[in-house]
């Protein structure tokens, strides 16, 4: 008996058409500069770009580290406009937060050391060195 041609084989047959690469997605923590990291092609496999994200989300962690500690300094005042900053300022930190986590889930060990790196010395800077300064009781702080 002659088989069907390999297009009615099932899901499997290509019917003459390329196959596209897949990009693979990481499941575990991996170490190496070929990551996937918030983006479509970025950083893709160039060493400098992986640097240049690696550091892109150092400071991303870190910015969100410094936008709590003026949300912080803001709850002083009671007014609706103080009301209404601290809540523009706790929505940019959890969406730059969420940015965060999604760049830690490429499971790439480089970006997860540079997140936690850029938490912890944000949170060292602005909540630790900076919390002395934080004795104004008048309202809202020029410190942000």
């Amino acid at each position: 008996m002659a088989l069907p041609p390999p297009m009615m084989h099932g899901r499997n047959a290509t019917m003459g058409m390329p196959r596209k690469k897949k990009m693979m997605m990481h499941m575990t923590f991996y170490w190496g500069k070929d990551a996937l990291i918030l983006f479509k092609g970025w950083p893709g496999t160039n060493t400098g770009m992986y640097a240049l994200a690696l550091v892109f989300v150092f400071f991303l962690a870190l910015l969100v580290e410094w936008l709590a500690h003026c949300n912080l300094k803001m709850t002083k005042s009671d007014d609706a406009g103080s009301g209404l900053a601290q809540t523009l300022v706790y929505t940019f930190r959890v969406g730059l937060g969420f940015m965060v986590m999604l760049a830690i889930m490429s499971f790439n060990v480089g970006v997860f050391l540079a997140a936690v790196l850029g938490h912890a010395l944000g949170f060292f800077f602005f909540r630790v060195i900076l919390k002395p300064a934080n004795n104004n009781t008048d309202g809202i702080s020029n410190a942000c």
